[in-house]
């Protein structure tokens, strides 16, 4: 079985936190607490790619890796703000026609190990009977609302009020996706008609998007990693 893992690794900088895929996090490049634990974990027969819209970025991550990851280049298009990760999906799989299952994992899914992405992996290549992709998500109890409206009780219904360990919903991580050859070709999305939710816990759904999620990212690596500075 052909397994591809798309990294999506933008050069330019981001709004919310400039050049953040480049910048020092604890010690080394954001980018790289995850691309070293994918080093460390996948499988080596499974391909693995930097996606950027320009060569520049492979290149800053070549010496580091050697070969172990590949060069995808997107177009310019897709490296601006109207793209969304089921384009990135939709148009890397159209390239690379000859694999199995896509992966799609991001880098700012800073505190997610690499033996839960392998294990997710593995975990859909032995469940294609089922399932025609995965993501991951993290579980979270209370009540929830979303445009006004509760999502998981009923507040004008005096039994529509569940204890809230009950009250659970599964909240996507944002990490890691991934998806069968046919399906995300007939979807165009990353996401299929019958996708696997691969449980992880609260503590690997973290996603660097601002500042403040940066900072507390450093935080944590501080906490977490003897070698981080």
């Amino acid at each position: 079985m052909k397994i591809a893992i798309q990294i999506p690794i933008k050069a330019r900088s981001s709004t919310r936190v400039p050049n953040k895929n480049f910048r020092d996090l604890a010690g080394k490049p954001f980018s790289c607490w995850l691309l070293d634990e994918l080093n460390e974990h996948m499988d080596p027969e499974w391909d693995m790619y930097i996606d950027s819209e320009n060569r520049s970025t492979y290149e800053f991550f070549e010496e580091r890796y050697k070969d172990r990851f590949k060069f995808h280049q997107r177009s310019e298009w897709f490296a601006s703000d109207a793209a969304n990760g089921n384009h990135l999906m939709s148009q890397f799989a159209t390239l690379h026609d000859d694999y199995d299952i896509y992966i799609q994992v991001y880098v700012t899914a800073i505190t997610l190990p690499g033996r839960i992405i392998r294990e997710s992996i593995e975990t859909l290549a032995n469940s294609l009977d089922r399932y025609d992709s995965m993501f991951l998500v993290s579980e979270k109890s209370g009540w929830f609302w979303f445009n006004g409206q509760a999502m998981n009780y009923d507040p004008h219904r005096p039994n529509g009020l569940p204890r809230s360990q009950d009250a659970i919903v599964l909240e996507e991580t944002t990490g890691l996706y991934a998806i069968t050859k046919d399906a995300a070709l007939r979807t165009g999305c990353r996401i299929g008609s019958n996708p696997l939710m691969f449980k992880v816990a609260q503590r690997y759904a973290f996603d660097v998007d601002t500042m403040e999620d940066f900072e507390a990212a450093k935080e944590h690596l501080a906490a977490t990693q003897p070698n981080a500075q």
